[in-house]
């Protein structure tokens, strides 16, 4: 059965109301102005329909999930500086084969797309300084590549903040940002007992352009998490990442990151772990060759977190590695993928395609945590459509059970 719900918010929707009533107030002596706000404004529509199918070992039935996820909102234009933006989202299942885990059903392996109906974004932002956004309210937030700080696009139902975010841009080739977060909204939804991250969370991230080398980024990521002090945490790094031409055909890219992660806040433990990435590929016509080993450190009682990040992103498509295992993890994977658009191939104006293999292994004992085969193609339809087909086939060791899924998704966005 659906599920309605307006998620609740903490102070900075509802500072963002005060907002609206505000400027409210100031709109109705200037008419033309008023016009301006909506006639410059766009429409928001996001649909997406997928099925997918997860066969597990050790789990009864196979899940088969048929979902369709639509948004549907505003974006106003820029008036006085201000900018308002507010997004519904409903999550509808067409059958129920599958454990969206809200209840849990362990019977069936988990889809984590559980049916919801709640406000997606309400935001404003401000931009009255030079060279300064401040946005308020639930909103997106993507850093760098995701790894710390990210929304899961992937999933039906987005990771969205409930922040007050500063960006400026007034030194030349510098990013600024600075969030406070007094709730991360999750993918499960607010009837999940791990819907909601609430706390005082507060993201600092600095991203200096190297004009024909990439960007250099420092960062530092106080998370206070009230329901899940466990993995409170205080995370320092440095990441630089990038691509130089070599000649006209050939391009270099990199990517070398570290981090050292403590307790912070509640948590209850005492302890530091590292986290290091290095990462060198070549691309040339549209095909490119990338290689990386990304290393999450354990001391045998917890592993390096990063519960704010878009986890599927990481570690493999079949999400094994959500959390961190007790004695790290380390990933050592291959890429070949290729993108292009298309001219003359009908209604397909775009295609991209790839394979990943990760070899997985314990950080701290070096013992085999099995392997991953990654398949993806999607093909682009015109400036709004999309379909895709992806396939994860995890070969597990240890306590890591195998399992295959698949997706087939359409999306349209306009």
């Amino acid at each position: 059965m659906l599920r309605h719900n307006i998620t609740h918010s903490t102070l900075p929707v509802g500072a963002l109301l005060a907002c609206v009533a505000s400027l409210s107030t100031v709109t109705a002596r200037a008419d033309n102005t008023l016009g301006d706000f909506f006639e410059e404004g766009k429409l928001i529509v996001d649909t997406r329909y997928r099925f997918e199918h997860v066969d597990q070992d050790g789990i009864a039935n196979d899940a088969s999930a048929h979902t369709l996820r639509a948004r549907l909102g505003f974006q106003t234009g820029k008036v006085w500086d201000f900018q308002f933006l507010a997004e519904a989202e409903g999550v509808f299942h067409l059958n129920d084969d599958f454990n969206d885990t809200v209840p849990n059903n362990p019977a069936w392996p988990v889809v984590a797309d559980p049916e919801d109906i709640q406000i997606n974004r309400l935001q404003v932002e401000w931009s009255g300084i030079p060279q300064t956004v401040i946005t308020l309210g639930r909103q997106r937030m993507n850093l760098d590549n995701q790894r710390f700080i990210g929304g899961i696009a992937f999933r039906q139902n987005e990771q969205t903040f409930d922040a007050l975010k500063v960006t400026n841009t007034s030194l030349e080739n510098l990013t600024l940002t600075y969030a406070f977060v007094s709730q991360v909204n999750r993918v499960f939804g607010e009837e999940s007992v791990q819907g909601a991250f609430e706390g005082d969370t507060h993201i600092i991230n600095a991203g200096y352009a190297l004009a024909g080398w990439g960007t250099l980024s420092g960062y530092a990521y106080l998370l206070d998490l009230e329901d899940l002090p466990a993995q409170s945490t205080s995370t320092y790094g440095v990441r630089f990442a990038g691509k130089r031409a070599l000649d006209k055909e050939f391009t270099a890219q990199y990517a070398l990151e570290y981090a050292t992660q403590s307790d912070h806040a509640s948590n209850p433990g005492d302890y530091e772990l590292d986290y290091w990435l290095v990462e060198a590929g070549i691309a040339a016509h549209g095909f490119t060759l990338l290689g990386g080993m990304e290393t999450l450190q354990g001391d045998g009682a917890r592993g390096f977190s990063t519960p704010l990040a878009t986890l599927h992103k990481f570690q493999g498509y079949a999400d094994v590695f959500l959390t961190t295992p007790a004695n790290g993890i380390v990933d050592q994977y291959a890429t070949f993928s290729y993108d292009t658009k298309v001219d003359d191939a009908g209604p397909i104006t775009g295609l991209t395609a790839a394979v990943t293999y990760h070899d997985f292994e314990a950080e701290r004992t070096s013992a085999s945590y099995g392997s991953e085969t990654d398949i993806e193609l999607v093909a682009r339809m015109g400036d709004h459509w999309s379909t895709g087909v992806k396939y994860a086939m995890y070969d597990g060791d240890g306590a890591f059970a195998d399992r295959d899924k698949l997706w087939l998704t359409v999306e349209f966005k306009y």
